[in-house]
């Protein structure tokens, strides 16, 4: 009796594989998971868009959520990091990315400044038209701003200010608050 319960927890196991193939079959890429797609955050920190070249996370929108892209750094140094990241953000997605459906939720008349950086923490000052738009895409823009300048190891905290004064911000979640901002308030918003 037990020879026979083996052999068919054998047959069963067996019949419960990954069939096995001769030959590597292509997958089509609208059946591949996004999160295997190279949208998400990379865990090792960026590759860079050119071998040997440092590089920076830009973070734009696709759908109503939050997709990152890498782009060439000027140079390893942080402060020239960090301008590349704002620089990168006004600048909006490339002509390839617009092409695949990326925009940015960034008003076209915002600008950003760095008004000062404690240890890992930078205040970014805001300037420009910012108002009429929905909740949805102000979210959306400071979840930009705030996961593309945390991917700077440098900086952890962001905070906003508007002629000098300290501006609250909307969380992913809608709450508005003055606290600074960390990734994790707008990891939600990353496209799966």
């Amino acid at each position: 009796m037990r020879a026979v319960l083996a052999v068919l927890a054998v047959v069963l196991l067996a019949g419960c594989g990954v069939p096995v193939q001769r030959q590597p079959a292509p997958i089509d890429p609208g059946a591949m998971p996004s999160r295997l797609q190279g949208t998400g955050s990379p865990t090792s920190g960026p590759a860079s868009a050119t071998p040997g070249k440092p590089a920076i996370q830009v973070v734009f929108t696709r759908k109503d959520q939050l997709v990152t892209f890498v782009r060439d750094a000027p140079s390893p140094a942080p402060t020239d990091r960090l301008q590349t990241v704002i620089s990168a953000l006004l600048a909006g997605p490339n002509p390839t990315e617009q092409a695949d459906g990326v925009t940015s939720a960034l008003p076209p008349e915002l600008t950003l400044t760095v008004a000062g950086v404690q240890g890992k923490r930078v205040d970014l000052e805001l300037a420009g038209e910012t108002d009429g738009r929905s909740a949805t895409e102000n979210v959306l823009a400071v979840g930009q701003i705030v996961l593309s300048v945390t991917a700077l190891s440098t900086i952890d905290e962001v905070t906003f200010s508007r002629n000098g004064q300290p501006v609250e911000a909307l969380l992913a979640d809608g709450a508005l608050t003055a606290e600074p901002l960390t990734a994790a308030d707008y990891a939600a918003l990353r496209s799966r």
